[in-house]
């Protein structure tokens, strides 16, 4: 039997998100990581980083 992958994992070829690691510092939503986990997939922390 084969399993696929899970339907919300982003495409292999996605570039993982690059945070400003300066902005997350003394974020407490992300702790300092610039990242958050969304429903499996990494995602910019929505209250620290800003879209580029």
């Amino acid at each position: 039997m084969t399993t696929g992958a899970h339907p919300h994992a982003p495409a292999p070829h996605a570039p993982a998100p690059h945070a400003n690691i300066d902005l997350a510092r003394y974020c407490d939503e992300c702790r300092g990581w610039g990242s958050v986990v969304n429903d499996g997939r990494y995602e910019l922390c929505p209250v620290c980083q800003t879209p580029e």
